[in-house]
């Protein structure tokens, strides 16, 4: 499928592409490969994104994002939050 053209590849696997600069976005900010952003991680990633985001802004995205409360944000987690 490599020689296709991209609307031809978003036809047959619709978001394929999104769903791997995501996963891509993800990783990168996983530095420890662990499959699972902490909150250093995570707040590590806003700032870059928006380097005026405060802590406390942080926090609170942590905890939206985390929604089985177990004090990690999975790909699942983030991938829901990010399409929302």
């Amino acid at each position: 499928m490599a020689n296709k053209d991209r609307t031809v590849r978003d036809y047959i696997h619709p978001g394929k592409e999104e769903e791997g600069k995501l996963r891509e976005t993800f990783r990168y900010n996983d530095p420890n490969g662990s499959g699972e952003l902490t909150r250093e991680e995570f707040r590590r990633f806003m700032t870059d994104f928006d380097p005026e985001m405060s802590e406390e802004e942080c926090e609170i995205g942590f905890e939206e994002i985390d929604r089985d409360r177990d004090g990690k944000i999975t790909f699942d987690e983030f991938r829901a939050w990010w399409k929302e």
